[in-house]
């Protein structure tokens, strides 16, 4: 088996024949980014005496943005296909797995990992001991990928390699005994298609059985695609700001040395042979040889430091627009705009946004068909075999949700929306329980005996001094 690190750092040892040379070099992307997202960003070594600060601008472009793409939780809606009660069952489990596995955590934690790395990765399966499905997160330097000669998009298999306490091992695959004995970490390698399922475990294949599920259980999420390569994995959002992070870096530290030597300045001395006998410090005297003179050096006249600050600023911009994340996304345009057009200056994140959700939608679609399909086959929810949901997604920006209601309901009232869809659309969990109430509440208002002339109506002032 041929030993791999992966972004952690532990050596694994994977199958023949399964890495290709493109498999390698991601692994290798995977830990430069997660090394500079964790603020290794200096190259070469220090100098004596150098002091290397560094500002993990990355880090927080990268949360920032993750937060714009998740505002607030993602709902789902899942098409009737003429069955709204299904409909509604459907959309009710799945809301319920999704807070029960904090599957709202899960979502940003992917975000910035695919935003870091380039991919993230998650396992859907189905936990016996517990009933339920189980949604784990997967490194992806763990994992290789064999696709259709016909369509790079689509999975034909993937092997997993990863590493476990041998006891560990034994238990979660029903081993008759231990591998080696000594009982050290033993390296896993699980291989999936839609049909066999096959696990070796320490060189030693223990299960080569059909596939439970019927479909691979892996969902990858790539963040876009790189140009040329196929089009399954993804590539990190800091690739474009490894030279300029570094940059800033260097800038940075020189003018904070800058000042920390204006703070004490340097002595200069002309014409004295030897500085034997004069000590720098507050109230010293020095005496000097005539002909001789004494000055402090000044590293802020002639306008260096204003270079150097005019030089970070540009570095700035540099960053705000190759990460399309304008400074007006940290709550500080700089001046006084309208609304209009701080609109148009945030759109370049709205559609750097647009397009992860639209990564994010895939991902759903495949990891919700998952979720379903385990809990209609394994715990035995009747869902009427439905699988389609689409994604409601929160507005990125703050909006007025009063509009809202009002755009709501022209649609409505137009014949464009039904009610189940928009409040589906305002953030309703469940828009037919909803709708229920809305009849009940209708029909009891309908009943009630008219007001005789003369009485207060509900709610009116003299009702309420009683």
């Amino acid at each position: 088996m041929l030993p791999v690190s992966t972004t952690a750092g532990a050596p694994l040892a994977w199958p023949p024949h399964v890495l290709t040379a493109e498999d390698r070099l991601r692994f290798a992307r995977y830990a430069e980014a997660l090394d500079f997202f964790e603020g290794a960003q200096w190259l070469g070594r220090p100098r004596r005496g150098e002091s290397r600060l560094v500002f993990n601008y990355v880090r927080a472009l990268v949360r920032k943005t993750a937060a714009y793409v998740f505002p607030a939780p993602v709902t789902f809606t899942v098409p009737p296909d003429g069955d709204d009660a299904m409909a509604n069952a459907a959309e009710l489990t799945l809301a319920a797995l999704c807070a029960e596995l904090d599957l709202g955590r899960l979502d940003v934690d992917c975000c910035i990992e695919a935003a870091t790395l380039g991919d993230a990765a998650v396992k859907v399966t189905w936990d016996a001991a517990l009933a339920r499905p189980e949604v784990a997160p997967v490194d992806p330097a763990t994992l290789a990928v064999t696709t259709a000669p016909d369509n790079p998009r689509r999975m034909r298999s993937i092997t997993q390699v990863y590493a476990l306490d041998e006891a560990d091992a034994v238990t979660l695959f029903g081993l008759t005994g231990p591998m080696t004995g000594n009982g050290r970490p033993v390296t896993v390698a699980e291989t999936w298609s839609d049909d066999r399922w096959r696990v070796e475990v320490a060189g030693q294949v223990v299960r080569d059985d059909a596939n439970p599920y019927g479909w691979i259980p892996y969902v990858i999420l790539p963040n876009g695609t790189r140009p040329g390569r196929g089009g399954f994995w993804g590539e990190s959002d800091l690739v474009d700001l490894y030279d300029p992070c570094r940059e800033l870096n260097v800038r940075l530290s020189t003018l904070s040395r800058v000042l920390e030597l204006s703070g004490a300045p340097i002595a200069v001395l002309e014409n004295v042979d030897g500085s034997e006998g004069i000590s720098v410090g507050p109230g010293a005297k020095w005496e000097l040889p005539e002909g001789a003179r004494a000055y402090l050096l000044d590293l802020l006249s002639g306008g260096g430091v204003g270079l150097h600050v005019q030089y970070v600023d540009l570095l700035f911009r540099t960053l705000h627009d190759l990460s399309e994340t304008p400074r007006t996304a940290f709550g500080d345009s700089g001046r006084d705009l309208s609304g209009a057009a701080l609109e148009v200056e945030v759109q370049p994140l709205v559609q750097k946004v647009a397009r992860k959700r639209r990564g994010f939608d895939a991902f759903y679609r495949a990891r919700n068909t998952r979720l379903l399909d385990l809990v209609e086959r394994f715990g035995g929810a009747s869902l009427g075999g439905l699988r389609r949901t689409a994604a409601v997604w929160p507005s990125p920006l703050p909006s007025d949700l009063d509009a809202s209601v009002r755009n709501a309901s022209r649609l409505v009232a137009g014949g464009i929306h039904s009610r189940r869809t928009a409040v589906a659309t305002l953030g309703g969990a469940d828009p037919d329980a909803e709708w229920q109430r809305v009849l009940e509440e209708t029909r009891a208002l309908a009943e009630q005996p008219p007001a005789s002339p003369g009485s207060p109506s509900p709610g009116s002032t003299a009702d309420r001094g009683r």
